[in-house]
């Protein structure tokens, strides 16, 4: 499984167009730390700090389109194929793919929330005078349940490369579902269906799109907000057992 971890990451690494990803994360990160300023300054405390929406938005988005773009590559140039015709084990390549993509999106979006956090900590335009009780316990555990809402996404349209099995198909899904899964809350919303926006709240867009305001209210340390977190392992689990089952019986 290393080996296959190694030759995976050195893959990603001499990918030139993957090469933007990480140079548009750092843009966003830098941008979502003025945006908005002037009005976040006004509270003193980890809401400072949170993501804005431009970056929860952004992170399901871009977390579709690039985890699509490289595991839905793996059929499209049949690299998969040839892998596992010199012998390579079905559950070592599954799992060294899918560690690798949530190693790389762990990454990118540590370093953005770090951007965001270092601009808002040292250029504060409004209120500078910073509650810092619990502030930076608060700020992890609001960034682990960010994180791994952000994972349930990559290991969602993981498993749905091993389905569709075509590049630009997976990429177009992935976006697709998370324009879905927004449409969904906010037509339940409208509509007045309690039980489907209850549901529709932990799709990990939705998520992610409302997770300000646990800061905002200073409610991380809340047994809700951790649902969050359990509900995004459990969408890990389950989407990555139902991807490495497609490819386990997969005969293609």
């Amino acid at each position: 499984m290393n080996r296959v971890f190694r030759a995976e990451s050195y893959i990603l690494r001499h990918d030139r167009l993957l090469w933007l990803v990480p140079v548009l994360y750092c843009a966003v990160g830098v941008y979502a730390g003025f945006y908005d300023h002037a009005v976040m300054d006004i509270y003193e405390g980890l809401e400072l700090f949170s993501l804005p929406e431009i970056m929860n938005i952004f992170f399901p988005f871009s977390a579709a389109a690039v985890t699509g773009y490289v595991i839905g590559g793996d059929f499209s140039r049949r690299t998969i194929q040839n892998v596992l015709s010199v012998g390579t084990d079905k559950k070592h390549y599954f799992y060294s793919r899918l560690l690798v993509q949530g190693v790389v999106t762990g990454a990118l979006f540590t370093v953005t929330g770090l951007i965001h956090v270092i601009c808002h900590w040292f250029w504060p335009q409004g209120n500078s005078d910073i509650r810092i009780e619990f502030l930076w316990q608060k700020l992890l555990v609001y960034m682990t349940v960010a994180l791994l809402q952000l994972l349930a996404s990559v290991s969602v349209i993981n498993a749905v490369c091993y389905f569709v099995k075509n590049q630009l198909v997976a990429i177009g899904f992935g976006i697709g579902l998370v324009y879905l899964e927004l449409i969904i809350y906010q037509a339940a919303e409208i509509n007045g269906m309690g039980a489907v926006q209850a549901l529709a709240d932990f799709f990990p867009t939705n998520v992610l799109r409302n997770i300000f305001a646990y800061a905002v209210y200073d409610r991380v340390f809340t047994g809700e907000f951790f649902q969050y977190g359990l509900s995004a392992i459990l969408v890990i689990a389950v989407s990555s057992a139902a991807g490495y089952v497609r490819f386990c019986y997969d005969r293609d």
